[in-house]
């Protein structure tokens, strides 16, 4: 209820407090006044509001746990100091002033009383980047600094700053690296749209228009995007990944929006040499200082864990004060990166103690040594040596001499596998290179990318090879095996310019169609000859025609479906012959082979939902298949070949990925569980469903135990064949095992990430992991 109170002004004001309804307040009304009724937010609207509140809260708890194992706050976060950046590289602080309060569709983020006056205003440092944004009138900020300089911890902790102001209604920050972002092949929101349905699961769920919802709280203006690491994307492609930023930007007017990059890459795509200037839209910058000596000193005496230690460190900076002039330890020290390299190389920890005591028994080293030892000239000549050094030494010394256990996995009882320095400095080489040769020098070591390292046609080798019982034992003649051919080939041309789906059904559905017309089609051709047409052509016919659906999109599986078919139709012959079993072998081998090498999942599956398209498709089938075994076998048979065909397919067609749990980030082993459970869920759907139809039509034309050894071969190769196109987790699986029977990484790869993570050697954003800094990534790429 309200109630007068006065301020001690001579100002009366009103407090309220209670429940009920629309409140309306006021004084010296002039004319007449119209109350509207209350309007309740609409239901998508709460929802929209629910889906941004849930995101919040994963953001919150995924980087509060990310700042913990970066140990931000231990014993607290350096101090980075920024000024404004260069003012030729953004654009006029007019300019943001102009588009915030007269662009269209705008609202103001906050009153013009709490802008800048202009982008001198914009110094400050530690936690001030917070409030320095929303003094920014467009709520978009470019962050440059050197390498090393903290740019990637200055976000995360504005992310966690943002969260801790946040009241609902707010936008969410969200922290996207861009480094795997290519902006020639993507616009920025669909790719967004696309991460964040990996990072945080239940936004790629569709919601109540038809899109995701992460592309509903995109297009709400509910985000405030902090992309990293401009500066990773390729230099041919940086000006493009500008260019396209600022789409996005124009797009969603009130989108607020922070960049990140090195300063040099930055000018050198703002402002190039061949004179085609670009700059980010609406945006004001700033630039992270270098450290002064004095807070480096500070931070690793108090994160020294004791007296001892400290007192080391205190000898180090007095003797660098004494220096008459610069001194090569002073020069390297200016980062947070080498402030924290030196930190971990030079102060022992628990886990390492009893490997650091020098060689008389009596004092205790930092697994580098001890850091007065920095101070040599003769070691170490120049800045540049002692990142070097400080760089190789950050591995060995986050890692016992004697190994250590992994973290068990969640339920288990721990782990048996331990990792030396050597061991893990070796592995982590090969991942580096792996990024920056393979992969072009990107920072995001993802598993399901790590199929590719391994040769591509792996996992369709694997797979052909168990599609040869199924060729083998199939009552057939070779005409199966050679249309099979014939289909695949035509598929795999017409897919360039009929690609595949995500989930394929269109492309099956193609090759059903296909199959059907092809069919008819080869058969009416005979009939046109006056060549007989035994009801086993049609059989022959309509088995090859889903086939070629796996390769291409609804165009392809049509050609590849009518091709296969007809020859299976025209020229197929349905008594066995001795060549038969070979050819059929090959046709099987080779089709199952391309089908998975060309069509193989390169994203992981988050689960298993239904999709009527598939549905439909696998309906379709069984009664295609049930018409084709009465025109052979009776109504009996057709009847249950149909129905069993029908079932099983829409059971295994019908199946398609669905998001995860909400308010969870996930994390590269959880996505990685999830796409397990989704590989061997398909295979088991898939598997079983083709495997009872291919038993009982051959069943019913040849007998039960044709039937059966027909069903087992058929539905093992279809089984795995499909999971592959599903899921990653097959083919990631096979690249592991192959991988590590050459050396190159360990045989449980997860744990060993997950156990790097834990130390610090590799950080983590979502689904991705990343080594600990760019630099170390090339620094350990570029080891002979």
């Amino acid at each position: 209820m309200p109630g007068n109170g006065s301020t001690g002004s001579g100002e009366t004001r009103n407090s309220i407090s209670g429940t009920g309804g629309p409140f309306v307040q006021g004084r010296d009304f002039l004319g007449g006044v119209t109350i509207n009724e209350f309007v309740q937010p609409a239901a998508g609207d709460a929802t929209l509001a629910q889906a941004a509140d849930d995101l919040a809260f994963a953001v919150r708890r995924q980087w509060r746990a990310e700042a913990a194992l970066r140990r931000l706050n231990d014993p607290y976060p350096l101090p980075v100091r920024w000024r404004p950046a260069a003012p030729e590289l953004m654009e006029p602080w007019r300019s943001l002033v102009r588009l915030a309060t007269t662009g269209v569709g705008r609202a103001l983020s906050a009153a013009p009383s709490q802008w800048a006056s202009g982008p001198e205003a914009l110094s400050g440092s530690g936690g001030d980047l917070v409030m320095k944004l929303a003094s920014v009138p467009t709520s978009r900020l470019v962050v440059l600094g050197e390498p090393g300089s903290g740019k990637s911890m200055l976000l995360v902790r504005l992310v966690l700053d943002l969260l801790a102001r946040r009241r609902p209604g707010d936008p969410v920050p969200v922290l996207v690296p861009l480094a795997s972002w290519d902006p020639d092949r993507d616009d920025l929101d669909p790719w967004l749209e696309q991460r964040l349905g990996i990072d945080y699961p239940w936004l790629g769920e569709a919601g109540r228009v038809g899109i995701t919802k992460g592309r509903q709280l995109l297009d709400s203006g509910s985000l405030t995007l902090v992309l990293d690491g401009l500066d990773e994307i390729p230099d041919r492609v940086r000006g493009r990944a500008i260019a396209r930023i600022n789409d996005a930007l124009a797009l969603h007017s009130d989108l607020g929006m922070v960049l990140s990059s090195r300063s040099v890459p930055f000018a050198a795509t703002v402002r190039p040499a061949d004179g085609r200037e670009v700059r980010v839209a609406g945006a004001a910058g700033v630039e992270i200082e270098p450290l002064d000596r004095a807070t480096v000193a500070s931070y690793l005496r108090d994160s020294a864990g004791g007296p001892a230690n400290e007192a080391r460190w205190q000898a180090v900076f007095a003797a660098l004060a004494a220096e008459p002039g610069p001194h090569p330890l002073g020069e390297a020290l200016t980062t947070p990166l080498m402030a924290y390299l030196a930190r971990v190389a030079y102060t022992p920890s628990p886990d390492a103690a009893r490997d650091t005591v020098d060689d008389s028994g009596q004092e205790d080293r930092g697994p580098a040594g001890r850091p007065y030892d920095l101070l040599d000239r003769g070691r170490f000549p120049t800045s540049e040596v002692i990142r070097t050094h400080l760089l190789d030494a950050f591995i060995p010394a986050s890692y016992p001499r004697r190994g250590t256990r992994a973290p068990a996995p969640p339920g288990s009882s721990g782990s048996r596998r331990t990792w030396t320095p050597e061991q893990a400095v070796h592995f982590l080489t090969f991942l580096a290179r792996d990024l920056e040769h393979r992969q072009h020098g990107t920072t995001d070591l993802r598993w399901w990318d790590l199929a590719d390292a391994a040769p591509r046609v792996l996992a369709g080798v694997a797979v052909g090879l168990v599609a040869v019982p199924a060729g083998v034992v199939m009552p057939f003649g070779p005409w199966l095996g050679v249309g099979m051919l014939v289909g695949v080939t035509v598929a795999v041309v017409g897919r360039r310019w009929s690609p595949p789906t995500r989930s394929f059904n269109r492309g099956l559905a193609g090759g059903l169609v296909g199959s059907v017309l092809g069919s008819a089609f080869g058969l009416g051709m005979r009939f046109m000859l006056g060549i007989d047409s035994p009801a086993g052509y049609l059989v022959s016919g309509l088995a090859l025609g889903l086939v070629p659906g796996f390769l291409g999109g609804f165009r392809a599986g049509l050609a590849g479906g009518v091709a296969a078919s007809f020859v299976g139709a025209f020229v197929g012959e349905p008594e066995m012959g001795d060549s038969a079993p070979l050819v059929n072998s090959v046709g099987f081998a080779v089709a199952a082979a391309c089908v998975v090498t060309l069509g193989r999942s390169r994203r992981p599956a988050r689960g298993l939902r239904w999709s009527p398209l598939g549905i439909l498709t696998g309906l379709g089938g069984g009664l295609v298949l049930g018409i084709a075994v009465t025109l052979q076998a009776g109504p009996a048979a057709g009847l249950a070949s149909g129905l069993v065909a029908a079932a099983g397919g829409s059971f295994g067609a019908g199946l398609e990925a669905r998001p995860a749990e909400a308010t969870v980030a996930a994390a590269p082993q959880t996505v990685l569980d999830q796409d397990r459970v989704t590989f061997w869920t398909t295979a088991l759907a898939g598997g079983l469903a083709i495997g009872l139809a291919a038993s009982l039509v051959v069943g019913a034309v040849l007998g039960p135990w044709p039937g059966a050894l027909a069903g087992v071969a058929d539905g093992l190769a279809t089984g795995l064949a499909w999971a592959f196109l599903q899921a990653g987790y097959g083919s990631f699986t096979l690249a592991r095992w192959w991988l590590a029977l050459l050396g190159h990484v360990p045989w449980r790869l997860m744990p060993f990430l997950t156990d790097a993570h834990r130390r610090g050697v590799l950080r983590q954003v979502g689904a991705t992991h990343q080594l600990r800094h760019t630099e170390l990534q090339r620094r350990l790429a570029g080891r002979k």
